[in-house]
């Protein structure tokens, strides 16, 4: 047999409407580019063990989540189908899971700052997805398959009847199957004044009522705090209707003043995540700064890794790859606020080959303590002597030749560069005085000097005519006289002093 592509040939249009009205194995091998003869062998005649990679995934909460992951030719099918799936499917706007710009931080939005929010847990709810429903799916609109057509895709999708948690077409099957389901809750969140929301199996209401309606939920006693919650009874009849069930055990209802989480992040004034996630970040980051990577990898493999089997290369930093991947899902929450990027900017630290949107933000948000105006006449002779002996004193100098690479916006880099540092040395020479661009730059930082953002320092070389810069006129200078290591000492009080 010959190996599967992974993509499609014919486009996303032709596939979408290809697979309306399909009615046998022969259509459905069509559509997904491969001989029947081949599609009904992967799906029949396969061996389980050929067709899926079953692992354990440890829960935050604890206990395990079942992963069965399709592989070789069915994997490949499935990642065909998927999309087109996809592209049939309308999202009802309480539905924020697996939906392309939405996420946990959206389903979260939707109820910040409550009286109330409700957290109900669907109980097993890929294996609740059965064969049967899968059919009757690809028989319905917008599909309207015929049998033998829906049966064998309806194969693809099922192991052992059920939807495989880990399988490609898993999550737009999910929702699909759980459109009546949105449908009836956002009708009850209507009548009852809630905000509805669900993100696979999490289901969120919240209110602002003074109340909450007990036919949602309610308290077994009068103390929202230690009392046990309940489902109200129309609640749960309306999620066994739709063929779910309720994890009872996983039921919260919140109210204001205590911690409020919605799919993992707090929403009691906006979607954040728990300060132990932050606590967990900067100890990953002094662990790298006091151990090493070497040592810190060695740790964390022994000691927190949680899974092991997944520690298969030697070679790897897996603890640094847990870390990029925390502060990414803390950039997706935080979008990039100043905790965020105080945190990437001590790993870039850290790191000689950063990730590249680390290596993007050090560019971007580097602090300097000295920014050296001046004239190109003047490089070589003046401003080079004075760059390296700041550097032999470890002050961080913005040096255009050594920060500007190939293809870089001179203006950008040069006003990011003029924003973000601390002390502003004017190189004022027969050269530079006249010249336009040092004269905006001096201009930009007399103006950061009035706001108190930045200290304006002048450096005068030989007698340069000031007529043009009376602003100037009444600070106290330095002039050049041969002496880098002069002015780098005075550069260093100078910053002690404006810190």
């Amino acid at each position: 047999m010959s190996k599967l592509q992974f993509q499609l040939v014919k486009s996303a249009e032709d596939a979408s409407a290809q697979i309306v009205g399909a009615q046998t194995a022969e259509d459905i091998a069509n559509l997904l580019e491969v001989p029947e003869r081949q599609l009904l062998h992967i799906l029949y005649a396969y061996p389980n063990e050929k067709k899926y990679n079953s692992f354990e995934i440890e829960k935050k909460n604890g206990g395990f989540r079942h992963i069965k992951a399709a592989k070789g030719g069915l994997r490949a099918l499935q990642g065909k189908l998927a999309p087109i799936l996809v592209s049939h499917y309308k999202p009802r706007n309480p539905v924020h899971g697996f939906l392309k710009g939405r996420s946990i931080v959206t389903n979260a939005k939707q109820h910040k700052r409550k009286r109330y929010v409700l957290n109900i847990d669907l109980k097993n709810f890929y294996e609740s997805i059965n064969f049967g429903r899968v059919i009757g799916l690809f028989k319905a609109k917008p599909f309207n398959m015929g049998k033998k057509a829906a049966a064998v895709a309806a194969h693809m999708c099922i192991f052992e009847n059920s939807l495989p948690q880990g399988a490609a077409t898993s999550p737009v099957i999910s929702n699909y199957i759980a459109s009546e389901l949105d449908r009836r809750l956002s009708c009850l969140a209507r009548r009852y004044k809630l905000t509805y929301t669900r993100y696979a199996d999490d289901i969120t209401f919240s209110s602002n009522n003074r109340k909450f309606p007990e036919k949602i939920a309610f308290f077994d006693g009068n103390n929202a705090i230690t009392n046990k919650c309940h489902v109200g009874s129309i609640l749960e009849k309306s999620i066994r209707d739709c063929g779910f069930s309720i994890n009872h055990r996983k039921t919260r209802l919140q109210i204001c003043g205590v911690r409020q989480g919605v799919t993992g992040l707090t929403v009691n004034e906006f979607p954040n995540v728990r300060r132990t996630y932050v606590r967990n970040i900067r100890a990953l980051l002094h662990a790298w700064r006091k151990y090493g990577p070497d040592k810190a990898e060695s740790v964390y493999r022994s000691k927190y890794a949680k899974n092991k089997s997944r520690l298969t290369d030697s070679e790897k930093h897996y603890f640094k790859e847990t870390l990029y991947g925390m502060l990414a899902f803390l950039n997706m929450v935080k979008e990039e606020d100043a905790l965020y990027l105080k945190l990437c900017l001590q790993a870039a630290e850290l790191d000689n080959d950063p990730p590249e949107r680390i290596q993007n933000m050090k560019k971007k948000y580097k602090m300097y303590d000295v920014f050296i105006s001046h004239a190109s006449e003047d490089k070589s002779d003046i401003v080079l002597p004075i760059y390296e002996a700041c550097k032999s004193k470890n002050l961080n100098v913005f040096y255009d030749d050594e920060e500007l690479e190939w293809g870089d916006s001179l203006t950008e880099v040069l006003n990011r560069a003029l924003g973000k540092s601390k002390l502003f040395l004017a190189v004022l020479s027969a050269n530079s005085i006249n010249k336009t661009w040092p004269r905006k730059e001096i201009n930009v930082a007399l103006s950061l000097r009035v706001e108190g953002k930045q200290k304006f320092l002048p450096l005068i070389v030989g007698s340069p005519n000031m007529s043009g810069l009376a602003l100037t006129s009444d600070l106290l200078h330095i002039t050049w006289n041969d002496n880098p290591e002069e002015i780098a000492n005075e550069l260093i009080a100078a910053l002690k002093k404006f810190s």
